[in-house]
């Protein structure tokens, strides 16, 4: 079945619908713009007749005054007129009746004298000679134009000086103040439409003629209005153009503006935007309705045309949906000698060949779901096969780490009982080969429980701020001598940078990096540094030693893998060192990058972030054990390993400690019935007999004597979940082989935490978390 969708005839009808609609719009969008355009130069064209015909009687008005000027100096200049006051005087009455805007008239003479002064409301001035000559009128006044001061205001009517030179120097200056009042008639006169004005602006935007003469009289200052100010601006309204604003009460208006002869005036023209442009409005709204008549009327000639053009296309598509469905067998008919009845014929024989299609494939499907099923079953046994393999191989490392330890632990015991002892040379040298056998295999064991840890995710960084002075102090203290010893330059570089990280934790990767390095370079240098970089600090380390070669980069950070020992000299490494290092910088979050070229050496960089704040100056080290506090303590240990027992019962009686030792919780609790004093301490294996662990035993002993007495548990297992069992617990946890100095600072920080023997278990030194990589 067809799926529900748009029907071609409906899709042909809106296909004419849109096109008809198209064309349209178009066509009516481009004559939309022909009225604009047209109507846009009607309005400017008609703000341009009223501004030249207001523009003209107001330079009619101007010019008059001005012609009587110049036919006053014109008798002066031919000495028609003589220079006498009285003949100056009768002149000027004669010009003041020619034309009532003049308010007052005034004679300067060469020497820039005024002789005459006479006004309509003030007393004549005859022969007073009034020094005028820094007056601008006698200053710019020219005999080729007018000269026009600026406008002042008295008794709020406009008023502008008018001044003119004679053509001879002794005919002098004579000045005219014009009021302006004339302009309001020719501004009233001057409206176009219902709503069109025109007023005069000065170059200051002062307003100087409006139909509303209370503007004027209220003296406004027009400069922020908008066509005032496009006007007033440098050449801003010679360019002609329309100006379109909108006024504070928010009705859009169109202006234009043009100049007068009058420096600085300007005439402008106003409408409402909406009646300048009415005309586009009803073209508008002509366009819209012959748009809509003409979407209708061809939509309907397209759903005519639609239907019956595709009512053989739905037979088609009806008989594909129908072959789509899995009717092979269908045929469709259509008799039709068109390319319709040729598209129906090729369906059919399309429905043919796939009929014979889907058989051959059904059978191909068949046989290839059979062998799918085979490899499936082979790979899943494989799977199986891999899983049961890396749980045996955490068994056998678990099993075997403990069983090594174990002896390896009572081995370390009876070695520091051995040092406490009073030996001849010999044996004391002999002792101490022991012990440094008994060192390097803790060095194994404790790599081995740091990839454990790391791969079990129960080590948890501790981040803080931390300066680097200190670190690499450390490192150059701890790897100088045996640099020396290969004749090597081991350089530190002073950093005063500070970064965030759990700084034991990075010590030891450091640590790490530096002692591999050291232990590849046979000449030449190893140089430690830090570089400030935009993401943080980044601390590196170089040397010259023999490099790695690009098929080894991969490989480098596995378990085991080393460069240049295959016959597995300890001397050499145990090849954990850089297994340890990766862990440890992703459990960190430090970004790290390995670079080495063969014969030339290796650069190590870790990318750290720098410190949120000032870091806390770093706590002195606590002093090495003295045994003082273990004297007199009364000790339980509980170990199901009867060598362990008298090494630990012989190592605490050395110390001065009281003891009881027991293979089990149960024996112990025996035991202590016989003591009239409750233990101070608790030190139990981990892994008992019997399916008991010292976590149980623990708790029964506290839950007997009725207080949280101070435990240790001592453990050879790596297995994560114990390990983790043994973190959640909250107690301090010794990794077997454990040295007899390391052994001794456990026991008087549980003692020193728990001076009373009883309170609930605090965080004491311990292995648990960073454990010390010489084990001891």
């Amino acid at each position: 079945m067809r799926p529900p969708g748009q029907r071609l005839w409906q899709t042909y009808a809106l296909s004419v619908a849109g096109l008809v609609t198209l064309v349209l719009t178009v066509s009516g969008l481009a004559q939309l713009w022909l009225i604009q355009r047209e109507t846009r130069i009607a309005v400017e064209a008609l703000q341009a007749l009223e501004a030249a015909r207001a523009s003209a009687r107001i330079e009619r008005f101007i010019g008059q005054t001005g012609a009587l000027l110049r036919a006053a100096l014109a008798l002066q200049d031919s000495r028609h007129l003589d220079d006498a006051d009285a003949d100056i005087q009768f002149e000027l009455y004669r010009l003041m009746k020619q034309s009532r805007a003049i308010q007052a008239l005034y004679w300067i003479d060469q020497h820039g004298q005024e002789r005459v002064h006479i006004s309509r409301m003030e007393p004549d001035r005859i022969g007073v000679r009034e020094d005028r000559s820094q007056s601008p009128e006698f200053l710019y006044a020219s005999a080729e134009a007018p000269w026009f001061g600026p406008v002042t205001f008295v008794v709020n009517q406009p008023r502008v000086v008018l001044a003119r030179r004679g053509s001879l120097p002794q005919s002098g200056v004579l000045a005219a103040e014009v009021e302006l009042a004339q302009l309001r008639e020719i501004i009233d006169e001057t409206r176009f439409g219902r709503e069109g004005q025109a007023y005069v602006v000065d170059g200051e935007g002062r307003l100087l003629a409006h139909p509303d003469f209370l503007q004027v009289l209220a003296r406004p200052d027009w400069a922020d209005h908008p066509p005032v100010r496009a006007a007033i601006r440098p050449a801003g309204a010679d360019r002609g153009g329309l100006i379109e604003f909108t006024t504070p009460e928010g009705r859009a208006m169109v202006a234009r503006a043009a100049p007068l002869s009058v420096p600085g005036w300007r005439l402008i023209t106003e409408q409402p935007r909406d009646e300048a442009y009415a005309p586009i409005r009803r073209a508008l709204a002509t366009a819209l309705l012959i748009l809509v008549f003409a979407v209708l009327a061809g939509s309907a000639v397209g759903i005519v045309l639609a239907r019956r053009v595709v009512r053989p296309i739905r037979e088609l598509a009806e008989g594909a949906d129908r072959i789509g469905e899995g009717q092979l067998d269908h045929r469709i008919v259509l008799r039709r000698g068109d390319e319709l009845g040729q598209l129906a014929a090729r369906f059919n024989q399309m429905a043919e060949r796939l009929g014979d299609s889907v058989q051959l494939l059904e059978a191909r499907v068949a046989e290839r779901t059979h062998e799918l099923a085979g490899a499936n079953t082979l790979l899943r046994a494989r799977r199986n096969e891999a899983e049961q393999a890396s749980q045996a191989k955490t068994r056998f490392l678990a099993s075997a780490s403990h069983d090594l330890r174990q002896p390896l632990h009572t081995i370390s015991l009876l070695v520091g009982v051995l040092r406490r002892q009073a030996v001849t040379p010999e044996v004391g040298k002999l002792v101490s080969h022991i012990e440094a056998s008994v060192s390097a295999m803790e060095a194994l064991f404790v790599g081995l429980l740091d990839i454990s840890r790391l791969d079990a995710g129960t080590a948890k960084p501790v981040l803080g701020d931390h300066a680097l002075a200190d670190l690499l102090h450390r490192v150059a203290t701890s790897h100088g001598p045996a640099a020396e010893r290969k004749q090597l330059r081991l350089v530190v570089v002073p950093s005063r940078c500070a970064v965030r990280t759990d700084a034991v934790l990075l010590e030891r990767v450091l640590g790490n990096l530096v002692a591999n390095a050291i232990r590849y370079t046979e000449r030449g240098k190893v140089l430690v540094g830090c570089r400030r970089r935009p993401g943080g600090v980044e601390l590196q380390v170089w040397d010259t030693g023999i490099g790695i070669a690009p098929e080894q980069l991969p490989h480098i950070f596995d378990e085991f893998y080393q460069i240049d020992n295959p016959e597995r000299d300890r001397g050499k490494g145990l090849g954990l060192g850089l297994a340890i290092v990766k862990r440890t910088l992703d459990l960190l979050g430090h970004p790290h990058v390995l670079r080495s070229t063969p014969g030339r050496g290796t650069c190590f960089s870790i990318l750290l972030p720098g410190a949120e704040a000032l870091p806390q100056v770093p706590a002195q080290p606590a002093a090495l054990a003295s045994g003082r506090r273990v004297v007199g303590a009364f000790i339980v240990v509980i170990d199901d390993e009867a060598d362990t027992r008298r090494a630990m019962q012989a190592l605490c009686h050395s110390w001065g400690a009281h003891v009881l030792t027991a293979a089990s919780a149960k024996q112990c609790l025996t035991l202590l019935g016989e003591h009239l004093r409750d233990p101070d301490l608790i030190l139990s294996d981990y892994r008992l007999r019997q399916h008991r662990d010292g976590l149980d035993a623990v708790e029964q002993i506290r839950a007997r004597i009725g207080q949280a007495v101070p435990a240790i548990i001592v453990t050879g297992d790596i297995a994560a979940a114990d390990l983790r069992r043994v973190t959640d617990a909250g107690l301090p946890l010794l990794h077997k082989p454990v040295g007899a100095d390391r052994l001794l600072a456990a026991i008087e920080a549980a003692l020193d935490a728990h001076p009373t023997g009883g309170g609930a278990a605090a965080e004491t030194p311990s292995d648990s978390g960073h454990e010390d990589p010489a084990g001891r």
